[in-house]
């Protein structure tokens, strides 16, 4: 006998489902009034306290662990609906362990979901529930998606830094077609339309795209660029450079002016707009500091055969005609 009543395990079933709900991306009123008054009762907000006691020590479970978990908890004798929150789901399956497992295996199980965006000109540092670190650029999006298989996260926008948490569970990022396995790394990965560049920090990973029969793998100091109609493209980088968005410097190398303009306009209170079509092809290497884009685009004519308007609202690029033969 475990020596929890009938009763003991449907508040901590109950229990376990606030600690979901309440950690939904939006709880309206009516949800947290309700939760108020369940948690007055004394024995209910115990059984809640002891819930989020035990998060805190069944997060830091590692895989391996969470695996001999599932393996000693009964298959369910029917399904219950999940809520995407694993951290918390692990505590409410440790504590249902003890009482029967049912609870256990359904929210072990769980699928994950959670979506993490940031701002034009912000940065975001983003902690995983699995303990991954992500570092978002400028008005980046990713959206998180786990289960008992595969940790999986899209960048819709923008660009990221990952530093992956070990685990048995594999690890992958999509940016569109592009599919990025982790094999224990560090990396970042940036997106500019379906245009896409993975930057190797540590470690290794395995990247695989329409177009190419075999998976392409980069190590520590490689960059793979994923490019519509021509593969991925494989070339060295410097690892200390990798992700310097971080340290307000964007760096391009040989990069069309196009992909170059839409990294810009994640820094930039002012966007930046191609006015001449042609223009987008020009290639561009070099630096650029987010904190200084303004007098990049006044320097940039000496670069690159055009026009930089400054206007208000908006800075637009365009062509600056034939040069007249002296």
């Amino acid at each position: 006998m475990s020596g929890i009543t009938t009763i003991e395990e449907a508040r901590l079933r109950a229990a376990a489902d606030w600690w979901l709900r309440l950690r939904e991306p939006e709880v309206s009123e009516a949800t947290l009034s309700q939760w108020i008054a369940w948690s007055a009762r004394e024995e209910n907000l115990a059984a809640f306290e002891r819930l989020g006691a035990l998060a805190d020590d069944v997060v830091q479970l590692d895989g391996a662990s969470r695996d001999v978990l599932r393996r000693g908890l009964p298959t369910p004798r029917a399904k219950k609906s999940a809520r995407p929150w694993l951290p918390m789901a692990l505590a409410a399956g440790f504590v249902a362990a003890t009482a029967g497992g049912y609870l256990a295996w359904t929210f072990l199980t769980a699928t994950v979901a959670r979506d993490y965006a940031s701002q034009v000109a912000q940065r975001q540092d983003v902690l995983l529930p699995d303990g991954t670190r992500v570092a978002l650029g400028g008005a980046s999006r990713i959206a998180a998606r786990f289960d008992s298989n595969l940790r999986r996260v899209e960048l819709s926008e923008g660009e990221a830094f990952f530093q992956i948490a070990p685990d048995d569970m594999p690890f992958e990022v999509r940016v569109g077609e592009v599919r990025i396995r982790d094999v224990g790394t560090s990396f970042d990965v940036r997106r500019g339309g379906d245009r896409v560049m993975i930057e190797v920090a540590e470690g290794r990973v395995m990247v695989n795209a329409p177009g190419n029969v075999s998976v392409q793998e980069a190590t520590a100091g490689q960059r793979i660029v994923y490019v519509p109609g021509q593969g991925l493209q494989v070339a060295q980088s410097d690892p200390a450079r990798t992700a310097s968005w971080r340290e307000h410097r964007l760096e391009f190398d040989n990069e069309p002016l196009d992909v170059v303009v839409a990294s810009l306009n994640r820094y930039s209170k002012r966007p930046v707009r191609i006015a001449d079509p042609k223009l987008a092809a020009l290639a561009f290497t070099g630096t650029i500091r987010t904190d200084a884009i303004d007098r990049w685009l006044e320097a940039l004519p000496q670069v690159l055969p055009l026009r930089v308007e400054m206007r208000p609202d908006e800075v637009v690029l365009s062509d600056r005609g034939p040069i007249a033969r002296q």
